[in-house]
């Protein structure tokens, strides 16, 4: 396991109402579960006295480089594909799930059922106990730590007795390892996440399902109506920085269509949308 940075000052501030305790995590999954390539990224796991936050951590990078006045290099990509959020005690989650320039908000309630073992061990300063459970279509292994008393975790898993460190399916497709912990004494804003959370569309199962298949059938024309953009001669901007207009619209839309059939492999398995070829 990674050298996990929890200072004694961070252990020792955990139960301060008014600080943001961040919580880094490594995330290594397939977006392809027929191929073997694994993707590495940072998430975020904020927990903010009203409200607790994950999230890629691209989402973080990018408004630092905005917020300092840095230019953003022409060619990065940014992972900023979706932020969950729910209120500390709640099992209610939104799940934001960001198509390009459009936010679909779909809410559920998520509780996991837990069952904790007698197997322990200890990695640097924590101790750690194993727990599993079957939940969104997998089985899950975790390794919590009462040492830091949130019953919280990455993604949607919570409700043990402490904090999750180390998280795993049987099918080895997701992987996510505590690495970094820092108490950030006053709430910082983040532009992007504030203004997708705000902006998003509230949805519920059918109305989701029935969005991301129309988003599916023709990514860009989706994005051109959302955007208000009638004339198919007018131009916009993915996330990626790509320019669409009338000249390569059509290879843009094959290419985001590839990609939405490629990588298809969610965290939920049991929720995955069957697209058509």
């Amino acid at each position: 396991m990674k050298k996990i940075l929890l200072s004694t000052l961070i252990l020792a501030g955990f139960t301060a109402k008014s600080q943001t305790h961040r919580f880094i995590y490594d995330v290594e999954y397939k977006k392809d579960s027929r191929q073997n390539s694994i993707t590495k990224e940072n998430y975020h796991l904020d927990i903010e006295p009203k409200m607790i936050k994950y999230y890629p951590r691209d989402f973080f990078v990018g408004d630092s480089l905005v917020t300092s006045n840095l230019p953003i290099t022409d060619g990065t990509k940014f992972n900023t594909s979706h932020i969950v959020t729910h209120k500390p005690g709640s099992a209610d989650y939104d799940y934001h799930d960001v198509l390009e320039n459009v936010v679909l908000k779909l809410s559920s309630s998520n509780i996991q059922n837990w069952k904790l073992t007698n197997e322990k061990r200890k990695v640097k300063d924590l101790n750690l106990q194993k727990a599993t459970t079957t939940w969104g279509g997998r089985n899950w292994v975790a390794w919590f730590t009462t040492d830091i008393p949130f019953q919280e975790g990455p993604y949607k898993f919570h409700g043990l007795p402490g904090l999750i460190v180390e998280l795993s399916d049987d099918k080895k497709d997701y992987k996510f390892e505590l690495v970094k912990s820092q108490k950030i004494e006053k709430q910082k804003k983040n532009m992007y996440i504030d203004y997708m959370v705000e902006n998003s569309i509230l949805v519920d199962d059918k109305k989701y399902r029935d969005s991301k298949l129309k988003y599916y059938d023709s990514p860009v024309g989706y994005l051109r109506n959302a955007t208000q953009q009638t004339r198919s001669n007018e131009e916009f901007y993915l996330n990626d920085g790509t320019k669409v207009g009338q000249n390569n619209s059509r290879e843009v839309n094959e290419r985001l269509k590839e990609n939405i059939r490629k990588y298809n492999n969610p965290i939920e398995l049991d929720k995955a949308i069957k697209y058509p070829l």
